[in-house]
C-alpha cells in the first residue's frame, strides 16, 4: 500500500469516525479528516496528468480548497457547539463512498470482476454497429480490447457513482423505502448511461485513430456522464426531499455566520407544502 494510499484511508477512518460519533469533539475529527482528504486529491493531480486526464487532474486540484473550506466550517462548529446536519451529511457520504472504493480496489477479483463484466458489455454494444471488437486479457487492473489500442479499467465501470448516489441516498435523512427506490431508479439508469459512453469511446477511437481518445473520453464520455447525471440528481431530489435539504445546506455554508443557521429559507417550490421542513 503506497504512502497516499494510507492517507486517504486515515483520512476516510477520522471522517467515518466523526460521522458515528455525536459528541462536540467530533467536529475536530472531521476537520482533520477533510484536511487529510483535500492533500491526497491535491497529490493525485499529477497522477491524472501524467495520464492527461486533464478533467480529473482539475477537480483533483479544486478539492483541495473546497475540503479545506469544509474543515474550516467543521471547526466553526465545535467554537459555537453547533450540529449543522449537512457537514455531518457530507461526511459520512464522503466516508461511505471512499470507504467502498478503497475495498473495491483492494480485494483484486471483485476489481477484475467488475471490469470484465463492463468491458464485454461495452464491447457488446458496439458490436450492434456491425463492429468485431473483443476482450482480451482481463486483470485486476484492466481488461484489454481487441480491435481498438485502449483498455477498460476500474475507473470505466462507473462504481464512483454508484458509490457517491448510495452514499448520499443511505447517509441522508428520509423514508428509507423512498430513499432505496431512488438507488434502484438511478443504479440501472447510470449502468446503461456507462455502457453507452464506453462504446462511444470504443467506435470513436477505432474509426478516428488513437489520438481522438482524449476528446472522446474526457470531453464528449464525461460531457455525456455529467449531463445524465444531474438529470438522476433531479430525479432523487423528488423522491427523496430530504437529500435537496442537506445538499442546498451545504451550498449555503458562505452564509453561515453562527450556530441554528437556517439552511432551509430558501430551498424554493420543492417544500411548499411541507409542514416542517428540515425535521426527522
Amino acid at each position: 500500500m503506497e504512502i497516499l494510499d494510507l492517507l486517504n484511508l486515515a483520512a476516510l477512518i477520522l471522517l467515518g469516525a466523526g460521522f458515528l460519533w455525536k459528541e462536540r469533539r467530533a467536529h475536530l475529527l472531521r476537520v482533520a479528516g477533510w484536511s487529510l482528504e483535500g492533500v491526497y486529491w491535491l497529490a493525485k493531480a499529477p497522477h491524472y496528468l501524467g495520464l492527461d486526464d486533464q478533467f480529473n487532474a482539475i477537480g483533483a486540484a479544486a478539492a483541495f480548497p473546497v475540503f479545506l473550506y469544509v474543515a474550516y466550517q467543521e471547526f466553526q462548529s465545535y467554537e459555537w457547539n453547533d450540529d449543522y446536519p449537512p457537514l455531518r451529511f457530507v461526511a459520512g457520504a464522503m466516508f461511505f463512498a471512499g470507504m467502498g472504493y478503497f475495498l473495491i480496489a483492494a480485494f483484486p477479483p471483485l476489481s477484475e470482476f467488475m471490469i470484465g463484466l463492463v468491458a464485454h458489455q461495452s464491447v457488446w454494444l458496439a458490436n450492434l454497429g456491425g463492429y468485431e471488437f473483443g476482450v482480451g486479457e482481463t486483470t485486476p487492473e484492466s481488461a484489454k480490447l481487441i480491435g481498438v489500442p485502449i483498455s477498460i479499467v476500474l475507473d470505466c465501470t462507473a462504481i464512483q457513482a454508484y458509490l457517491v448516489a448510495g452514499s448520499f441516498l443511505f447517509g441522508c435523512r428520509g423514508p428509507w423505502k423512498k430513499r432505496v427506490l431512488a438507488f434502484l431508479i438511478i443504479t440501472p439508469a447510470v449502468w446503461l448511461v456507462n455502457l453507452f459512453r464506453n462504446a462511444m469511446v470504443i467506435v470513436m477511437v477505432h474509426t478516428s485513430g488513437v489520438e481522438s481518445f482524449d476528446f472522446a473520453h474526457n470531453i464528449l464520455g464525461k460531457g455525456l456522464s455529467f449531463t445524465a447525471l444531474i438529470l438522476l440528481v433531479f430525479v432523487a431530489f423528488i423522491q427523496v426531499p430530504e437529500l435537496y435539504e442537506d445538499i442546498n445546506g451545504l451550498f449555503e455554508l458562505p452564509w453561515r455566520n453562527g450556530p441554528k443557521h437556517d439552511y432551509l429559507k430558501f430551498v424554493g417550490r420543492l417544500y411548499r407544502d411541507r409542514d416542517s421542513p428540515g425535521k426527522e
